[in-house]
């Protein structure tokens, strides 16, 4: 954190020569790839150059980022590194794998695999933040930064809906108002303003048929995941939808746009999440309260959609508003029955299957966003039948312009009594 740093840190840091962290002719062995695949899981993909001016800025970033960035014990933020690439220029690495799917967990430990809780749009409103009130940048200039951010990661122009129309001619002020969510909920690349993406957690992924909340690809192999990571590194910013690119750059054919992991990276970064296990929960519930619970969870059919031992059927499920066509039902897994959560982002946004997959359970005593947009913070929220109601304020995601809303969708259990209720978010909290 800005104001932790020894005398003369950022000195020093300008005298170091560039290392090499990664080298694929020194990996022999299954752990030899883990272990290297944990740095490429760690390694930035945007650099932001620290000179003068940031150094200075810094003071003033702390005050923003001391309201929401997590720190350890020791004035350390995990997700962020100072860089050396080129010696005499330092720079402030993010958007790393583990920036979004490590979570620091209350004892002041990092979690790597967990839902993550640093809140990046948070920390990328900060930023603009800092622009407009300490370097000066006149809102002009930020406009600019802003209309290539919507267009990397909202727009869809071919989608006729609210949510596109929102996008148009955005204030400052309202970007700076309508961009951040909370931890554990994310405004990525091909989602929606007002349709974000719950961040998943990375625990038991080789058991996973389907990637992405909306069930974009399928994995048969470890080769979908690496080509999973290498479309969300960045790729998929290259993506053509009937001639609109979002990263409306022209291509150099000899440098390229982007730069991508190599593929010996990628399998190094696959086999270190295939090797990531789930924690336990380390409360302990009575016996009894657990074995009613999952009695519960017999009864109530929950079973069906959330099979043990992964607690997912593995299958997708149509939103409202897409009928699957018949051939969907010879390529995919299908769940044909929708559970009437919202469908916007299925629908309205680059991601947009016209599914959303069946989750896992598996570590959800562990999380702290339900639901494909995160709109809840807590798992005893499913079970609340206020949250149907128009009035309700979400206590998870909820677009900044509104005040309150309904959060549909998923209605199972909301008849339980509360002693059932509990029981049942008993045994949950143990998978």
């Amino acid at each position: 954190m800005p104001g932790k740093e020894p005398e003369g840190y950022y000195e020093s840091l300008r005298e170091k020569e560039p290392e090499v962290i990664f080298d694929a002719s020194d990996i022999k062995t299954e752990a030899d790839w883990i272990k290297a695949g944990e740095i490429i899981y760690d390694m930035h993909e945007v650099y932001q150059v620290m000179d003068s001016a940031f150094l200075k800025s810094l003071p003033d970033l702390e005050k923003h980022w001391r309201k929401f960035v997590p720190v350890t014990k020791d004035g350390i933020i995990p997700f962020l590194s100072i860089v050396v690439r080129e010696k005499g220029r330092i720079e402030m690495g993010q958007q790393s794998c583990g920036m979004c799917h490590t979570k620091m967990m209350p004892d002041g430990s990092l979690l790597k695999g967990g839902q993550g809780n640093f809140p990046l749009t948070k920390f990328a409103a900060s930023l603009l933040q800092t622009q407009r009130e300490f370097q000066k940048v006149s809102d002009s200039a930020i406009n600019v930064q802003i209309k290539k951010v919507i267009r990397v990661l909202f727009a869809a122009p071919w989608i006729k809906h609210e949510s596109q129309e929102r996008l148009q001619n955005l204030s400052v002020d309202q970007w700076l108002e309508y961009f951040p969510a909370p931890a554990g909920v994310l405004n990525r690349q091909s989602s929606g303003l007002g349709y974000p993406v719950s961040v998943p957690d990375l625990f038991d992924l080789k058991k996973r048929k389907y990637f992405d909340r909306t069930g974009q690809l399928l994995q048969r192999d470890i080769g979908d995941l690496m080509r999973y990571a290498a479309l969300n590194q960045s790729m998929d910013k290259l993506n053509d939808h009937s001639g609109f690119v979002p990263l409306n750059r022209p291509v150099d054919p000899k440098k390229g746009t982007i730069t991508r992991f190599s593929e010996e990276q990628l399998f190094a970064l696959a086999k270190y999440i295939y090797s990531l296990d789930p924690p336990k929960n380390p409360t302990v519930y009575p016996k009894t309260l657990l074995a009613r619970g999952e009695a519960i969870f017999k009864e109530q059919g929950c079973v069906t959609c959330h099979t043990p031992p992964l607690y997912s059927n593995n299958k997708l499920t149509p939103v409202d508003g897409f009928q699957p066509p018949k051939s969907h039902f010879k390529k995919y897994d299908i769940f044909d029955l929708s559970v009437e959560t919202d469908p916007g982002l299925a629908l309205y946004t680059r991601r947009g299957t016209g599914y959303y997959k069946v989750p896992s359970l598996v570590g959800s005593w562990n999380r702290t966003a339900f639901l494909h947009n995160g709109n809840l913070a807590y798992l005893e929220d499913l079970f609340d039948p206020k949250r149907m109601e128009p009035n309700y304020i979400p206590t998870g995601y909820k677009p900044a312009w509104l005040s309150h809303m309904a959060v549909p969708g998923h209605p199972f259990g909301m008849e339980l009594n509360e002693k059932d209720k509990k029981a049942l978010v008993a045994f949950l909290k143990t998978l």
